[in-house]
Parts: structure tokens; C-alpha cells; sequence
């Protein structure tokens, strides 16, 4: 997991976002056991489920997709568009 989180943080590095948008912004990661867990990304605190339904913004993948995305080897569009990403939420959260 550990490694996970230096992979996000890497890829929040990348994005340039603005860090104040990021308080209410979660990923929701799958992994290869089918098992889905909440990163916050302004925290990087893992959790299990949202407590509340105030989230914001939640971007959905497995990890092997986002591994995909982390090291280029597929264009986030592609992804959306094979439904392997899934955005629900305020979308003006990602914007400065």
C-alpha cells in the first residue's frame, strides 16, 4: 500500500492541481481481490467507506488501470471510453 501512495502522490505532482480543491476529491481503487477502498486526495487517508454522502467528486478504477494511467501506457480518455474510469460528482472540483 505504501507504494500505492507514492504512485498517488507522483500522480497529484503531475496533475498540478490546486491543493484546496483536492479536500473533497476521493479515488476509489479496486484491487486484484475485488476489494474497493476510498483514498482522499488531499490526505491520502485510506478508508473503507465514505461516512457521509457530501463526498464531492469520486474517481472510480481498478488499480491495474490506474497503474496503466501512471506509467503511460494508456490515455485517460481511451480509459473512460472502455469504462474502465469512472468520474461522479462536481467536476469543478479538478478546476483552479
Amino acid at each position: 500500500m505504501s507504494d500505492l501512495n507514492k504512485d498517488i502522490d507522483e500522480v497529484l505532482k503531475n496533475l498540478k492541481l490546486a491543493k484546496k480543491s483536492l479536500s473533497n476529491v476521493y479515488l476509489n481503487l479496486i484491487d486484484e481481490n475485488d476489494d474497493d477502498f476510498f483514498i482522499n486526495l488531499d490526505t491520502g487517508e485510506k478508508v473503507q467507506n465514505l461516512k457521509h454522502d457530501n463526498y464531492g467528486l469520486i474517481i472510480k478504477m481498478t488499480v491495474e488501470t490506474f497503474n496503466q494511467l501512471k506509467n503511460n501506457e494508456k490515455h485517460p480518455e481511451d480509459l473512460m471510453f472502455e469504462e474502465k474510469i469512472k468520474i461522479s460528482g462536481d467536476l469543478k472540483l479538478l478546476q483552479e
